[in-house]
């Protein structure tokens, strides 16, 4: 997911480990394929360490693994350790015997593919359900299967516990008595491997607004929209009462998210009179999107019930003033009760935040806090550093009996 896994690979194999990377999905997609996250790390053509095995992820094929996957497992077979990540959990039982498996969650490969509702859910979740019978049996055996695959890792790297409730409640009922799988709190993120520089805010006032947050709009009776909302709304909202205030407000958008909730924010644009000042952008490699961070004078990420994600992350490294829900129900654990976060979660909130960027003296103070918070906390270095010493002593205390040199 989003190329997460490719950031502690690269990490292995500086340190020596022999490190295999499969990558399944089309080279057209900029958010999980590696060389547009890493670009300086990898390139395609791949070096022979990473391995392309095109995987078409219908439902069909996802209930038909390992079969519908057999290129992948073979390729796994003579490894020691074993990360799976996404649907790739699911493909855990199928390694081998002695590999120690990791399930490095990206989230709802846990919270979503894991949960017997959510099964229901994406079982009605079409127009033509009425033409397909089958699709609830599939659901069904797609989730047994990925919380089979969850049961059988030995050590599950997740989100700090209480930022999601579900996902801990699967991981909670898949403990096994023997205390496994051994879990990892983490939320990091890899600077240093894409190339991400730090350059001075643009000093002039407050007029380009960057909103790279993914669409899901304002929650139906469904649990995963509940989960998932991200307060797009709000965002939009506030931003059409700043403009009274600034009437050259520039926003810029992208069209990440299902078709539902891209029109219902287009069709919102539309109502609040924001059509005329709203950039509409396409999913793009990262290395792209970072001129859009390095041209902002304010970055947004989600101020609903889900949480700041890599476009957060970004934002406080690269300096620029972040307008999001910091959940600091949870994050105040491990960032203490200030983060350097223009903290919001109503219409009020964002536009109070926007009001005080309008200092450019204050945006420069919390776009310096930003950056250094973002090196002391949201790297990825200290995790892992953190994964890999609990995935060596795993195997010193003999959970495998074979020495980690292959991952």
């Amino acid at each position: 997911m989003n190329a997460m896994p490719m950031a502690y690979a690269l990490k292995f194999r500086r340190d020596g480990h022999d490190v295999r990377y499969i990558v399944e999905t089309d080279r057209s997609n900029h958010l999980m394929r590696p060389e547009h996250h890493y670009a300086g790390e990898v390139s395609y053509p791949y070096p022979a360490w990473v391995i392309e095995i095109p995987w078409v992820g219908t439902l069909a094929r996802y209930a038909g693994l390992p079969l519908s996957n057999l290129k992948a497992v073979r390729a796994m077979a003579d490894m020691d350790i074993v990360f799976l990540n996404d649907y790739g959990i699911a493909l855990a039982q199928s390694m081998p015997r002695k590999a120690l498996c990791v399930a490095l969650s990206s989230g709802a490969d846990i919270d979503v593919l894991c949960r017997w509702e959510m099964a229901l859910t994406f079982a009605g979740d079409r127009p033509q359900k009425w033409l397909d019978p089958a699709r609830l049996p599939l659901q069904i055996w797609r989730t047994r299967l990925q919380r089979r695959g969850l049961a059988r890792c030995d050590v599950v790297c997740y989100f700090p516990r209480g930022l999601n409730p579900a996902g801990d409640a699967v991981i909670d009922s898949l403990t096994r008595p023997q205390g496994l799988p051994h879990l990892l709190e983490r939320f990091d993120l890899n600077f240093e491997a894409i190339g991400v520089k730090r350059q001075p805010l643009i000093r002039r006032e407050l007029r380009k607004v960057l909103v790279p947050v993914r669409f899901k709009m304002p929650p139906n009776s469904d649990a995963i929209d509940a989960i998932e909302y991200k307060g797009n709304d709000l965002i939009l909202r506030a931003l059409a009462r700043y403009r009274q205030r600034q009437p050259h407000l520039e926003v810029h958008l992208f069209e990440k998210g299902e078709f539902a909730d891209l029109a219902r924010a287009r069709e919102l644009c539309r109502e609040l009179g924001l059509e005329d000042c709203v950039r509409w952008h396409q999913p793009m490699p990262v290395q792209q999107l970072l001129e859009f961070y390095e041209d902002c004078d304010v970055c947004f990420d989600q101020v609903g019930s889900h949480w700041i994600g890599a476009v957060g992350c970004y934002a406080l490294y690269m300096g620029r003033p972040l307008i999001a829900n910091a959940r600091l129900d949870v994050f105040g654990r491990l960032w203490g009760p200030d983060p350097p976060i223009l903290n919001a979660s109503t219409v009020d909130e964002i536009h109070a935040q926007l009001v005080r960027c309008e200092d450019i003296e204050f945006r420069e103070r919390i776009a310096e806090q930003g950056h250094v918070f973002a090196r002391a906390h949201l790297d990825s270095e200290a995790f892992y550093q953190r994964l890999r010493g609990a995935v060596l002593e795993m195997w010193s205390d003999g959970v495998r009996d074979l020495v980690p040199t292959r991952t």
